[in-house]
């Protein structure tokens, strides 16, 4: 209705997924490189965690098309709501195999040569399930039965499940507790920030061929996101009604008064044109609470920022007072900005991935899944023994970890759930170090920031054949 009006080619704000609108924010980039990384490794279950409209099948679907045909077969499951032998029709019908049998055991012989097939040609099978939070303990229980379709020494499926909030708590259930503890990479993607959503917003309409015939206001677009708190669907449902608002008043600049109607229409049961004044009023309250939330939260930040709580003269106001950021020197601002992006990532997840690295630096076999919850340096420990490696620990410096010439895990300041976080360090340059997980998006991190975080204690690991501080 409004394309032509605006000049667009096409509506900028569907909710379908269409790949071409794809726009991936910081914690999708995040929440795409730790399900190709787990896929990529082997490890066997993959757990991808979100709120809803937050675009979890976006970047499912980015993932599927980043898999080439090649060297992958994929299969993407929607219908969950299904009994254990409709679930394995499904899979070996997604795969392009025989799904006519009733009965589950042919149907898993099927797929279970199906999958020795591919491995011996080198070919990754993916099974991704969306919506997983719908499934029943029991068909959880029969994808942990199909994941034990291995070899010696690889797992023959790899298995995404995606799902709501509800998701983990299902997976907490004792029941459940042997799939939860094979789970060994996880990521819960979280809502764009205020810059992203205004990045999103620009992006699908550039998309659409938007050519300069509508804008939104620095106000509207506030307003957008405050309601829709960075989360994609919310966000494109409140900007079609918007546009479509707009168009009904001949209007090429969305204002806050637009994007409140657009709310009203949305969200109120009552049809608007029997509202009368009583639309008006809810209007210019709703303003006013928007614009007195938004003071009192500068109001908030500014109390937050005072170097000095007691009374200055007015004519000393102007200095006492100043951002968080000036009051802090810049080695505490870089520590703080390090300790949130590690936190961002589940603490399993991140040891699963440090672990591994340290193994692979050192050309042992990585591990597949662990039972448990990964403890360093306690499980590590015993995890290198059995790989005939050494673990040294060392209370100092990073320098001196460094000095070893060998891979090691930094204990950091940042705790978790499960006592600090520990990060791997496989190699150097006087300047950086090559971490793992990547932080920022990157897998290599300044020593002199690595030093802001570290604890002051150290894991050497090394063959027991190679001393320390010799080369590798």
């Amino acid at each position: 209705m409004y394309t032509h009006y605006f000049g667009f080619n096409e509506k900028p704000f569907t909710l379908t997924p269409n790949p071409r609108f794809i726009f991936l924010s910081r914690h999708h980039r995040e929440a795409l490189a730790h399900v190709i990384y787990g896929i990529n490794n082997h490890y066997g279950f993959i757990e991808l965690i979100g709120e809803v409209g937050s675009g979890k099948t976006t970047v499912l679907r980015t993932v599927l098309e980043q898999l080439g045909e090649s060297e992958y077969r994929c299969a993407l499951i929607f219908n969950n709501c299904l009994t254990t032998l409709e679930l394995l029709r499904s899979i070996n019908q997604e795969f392009g195999l025989d799904a006519s049998s009733e009965f589950a055991g042919d149907l898993l012989t099927e797929l279970n040569a199906f999958l020795l097939h591919e491995n011996r040609q080198g070919i990754t099978v993916v099974l991704v399930i969306d919506e997983a939070q719908n499934l029943s303990p029991e068909i959880l229980e029969q994808l942990r039965l199909i994941s034990n379709l291995e070899t010696e020494d690889d797992k023959l499926i790899q298995i995404v499940l995606a799902g709501q909030p509800e998701l983990a708590r299902l997976l907490a259930l004792p029941v459940l507790r042997q799939l939860k503890q094979r789970i060994s990479v996880r990521y819960r993607l979280k809502a764009m920030n205020r810059d992203e959503t205004d990045g999103y917003i620009r992006h699908r309409m550039v998309v659409a061929g938007e050519t300069g015939g509508v804008s939104f206001s620095r106000l509207s677009l506030l307003l957008i996101y405050f309601y829709s708190k960075g989360l994609p669907r919310l966000i494109n449902n409140l900007c079609d009604r918007s546009l479509l608002v707009g168009y009904g008043y001949e209007k090429r600049l969305i204002t806050v008064p637009l994007v409140l109607r657009a709310i009203i229409e949305l969200y109120v049961s009552v049809p608007v044109r029997r509202m009368g004044i009583a639309l008006y009023v809810i209007l210019f309250l709703t303003i006013g609470i928007f614009f007195l939330v938004t003071a009192n939260g500068t109001v908030r930040n500014s109390m937050h920022t005072v170097v000095d709580r007691k009374p200055a003269p007015a004519f000393e106001h102007k200095t006492t007072v100043m951002t968080r950021s000036a009051a802090l020197p810049a080695a505490d601002i870089r520590r703080k900005r390090i300790s949130q992006e590690l936190c961002t990532i589940d603490q399993e997840t991140v040891h699963n991935f440090a672990c591994n690295a340290i193994l692979r630096a050192l050309g042992a076999p990585p591990v597949r899944n662990y039972d448990g919850h990964l403890t360093v340096p306690d499980l590590f420990t015993r995890i290198a023994e059995k790989r005939n490696l050494r673990v040294t620990e060392l209370n100092g410096t990073l320098s001196a970890a460094v000095g070893g010439n060998v891979p090691f895990l930094v204990k950091t300041t940042v705790p978790g759930e499960f006592g600090n976080y520990c990060i791997a360090v496989t190699s150097h340059t006087n300047k950086q170090a090559l971490i793992e997980p990547p932080l920022f998006g990157s897998d290599r991190l300044p020593l002199q920031d690595l030093e802001l975080i570290s604890s002051g204690q150290y894991y050497l690991v090394s063959k027991k054949s190679v001393p320390i501080g010799s080369s590798p």
